[in-house]
This record gives C-alpha cells, sequence and structure tokens, in this order.
C-alpha cells in the first residue's frame, strides 16, 4: 500500500466541499430575507388595515349596529345622571325598536327623556319600586306601594330580556325612607289632630254663645222688657 498523499486530489476535495457550504449558505440567507420581506410586508398591511379603520371611524362611518350601540350609551348616561331615588328600586325597559325611533325622530326622544326625567324627580316614599317600559309607542310606568310585592315585581322587570336600565335600592336608604315617612306621617296625624280640637272648640264657643243669647233672650221677654 502507497503512503504517497495525493496533494491534488484532497485540493479538490476541500474547493469542493467549500463551495457546497458556500452554495447552502446562500440559499438560507435568501430564504431568511424573503422570510422577512414577506414579514414585512403583512404587518404594513396591517398597519394600513388598522389606519384605515381608524379613518373610517373618524368619519363617523360606523354600520347600523355600531351606531345603535353608541346612541344606547349615550342614553344610558343621560338616564343615570338623572335624580332618581336610591331608596327606591328603579328598573326600565326599552326595546330596540324604541331606541332607533329615538335615533331618528327627536321630538319622541325628547318626550321619553321628559317622561324619565319627572319619573326620577317624582319617585318618593312610600313608593318601593318604580317600573318603567319604553317601546317605538310611547312609555308606561307602574309604582308599588308594597315593598314585598314591589321586590317580586322589580326582580321580573330587570331581568327582562329588554332590561336596559337598574339601580336597586339600598337597604340603608330604604330605611331611612321609611324613617323620614314614619315621621311625616305621625306629624301629620298630630297637625290633622291638632286642627279637629281647635275646631271644635270653636264650635263648643259658638255653641256657648248661642246658648247664653237663647238663655238672655228668653229671661228678657218672660219679664216683658224688649
Amino acid at each position: 500500500m502507497s503512503n504517497t498523499i495525493n496533494v491534488n486530489y484532497m485540493s479538490g476535495m476541500i474547493s469542493q466541499y467549500s463551495k457546497t457550504v458556500s452554495k447552502k449558505s446562500s440559499v438560507d440567507s435568501k430564504a431568511a430575507m424573503s422570510d422577512a420581506i414577506e414579514k414585512a410586508s403583512a404587518e404594513k398591511t396591517a398597519k394600513s388595515e388598522e389606519t384605515a379603520a381608524v379613518k373610517t371611524i373618524s368619519k363617523g362611518e360606523l354600520s347600523d349596529a355600531e351606531k345603535l350601540e353608541q346612541f344606547k350609551k349615550e342614553v344610558w348616561k343621560e338616564i343615570d345622571s338623572m335624580p332618581w331615588n336610591r331608596g327606591i328600586n328603579t328598573s326600565i325597559q326599552i326595546t330596540d325598536s324604541a331606541f332607533e325611533r329615538m335615533m331618528n325622530d327627536e321630538d319622541f326622544k325628547d318626550r321619553m327623556f321628559d317622561y324619565l326625567n319627572r319619573a326620577s324627580r317624582s319617585g318618593r316614599s312610600p313608593i318601593t319600586s318604580s317600573l318603567l317600559w319604553i317601546d317605538e309607542n310611547g312609555v308606561k310606568g307602574y309604582a308599588y306601594l308594597d315593598e314585598d310585592a314591589g321586590k317580586l315585581a322589580f326582580s321580573a322587570h330587570s331581568k327582562d330580556k329588554d332590561s336596559f336600565y337598574v339601580k336597586k335600592a339600598k337597604q340603608q336608604e330604604v330605611n331611612d325612607a321609611y324613617e323620614k315617612t314614619r315621621v311625616r306621617r305621625q306629624e301629620q296625624k298630630e297637625y290633622r289632630e291638632k286642627k279637629y280640637q281647635a275646631s271644635q272648640y270653636l264650635k263648643d264657643v259658638l255653641a256657648h254663645q248661642d246658648e247664653v243669647a237663647r238663655l238672655f233672650e228668653e229671661k228678657y221677654n218672660t219679664s216683658g222688657v224688649i
């Protein structure tokens, strides 16, 4: 066996290996560059779509469903700003058809808000629960004086599919309202009793005067003195 190393053969092998490695590196580099370009293009497209969406919203180009939801939020804020009595359970149902009419009929919306505003100011003890319904035809309401009946009605009304605004009474507020009502009723009772007593006293005085006059008249008429 020959111990002689063929230098030319080894040089050729090294050169071929170098070309193979160089070719593979070039392919990998091109693939990485292609991936980077594709990723950058996707990001640019996404950013363009986002920008277009922002421009669309800023121009007010919303879908009907988005406009309705935005309008509902505005109505909720308006109702929540009204002076509802915290001692009364309040539940308001508003149908989508009512919202749509309010969006397109300014007069109808004003009338509904006016009713709600007046309802929020008039809700006072001994009312325990106030329920309101609004549809495309208008509004109607019902108030409960009985606490147990009011709670049952409020629970069912506030869980309805058209339930829009719910404000549950705080127990402390309920207690305070009850106490104020009790004191007011007691004061009214005492006032009526005093008024009745004063009226009776006046009647007694007048009756006494009439009796004195009658006796005086009888006495002097009997004696012949005119």
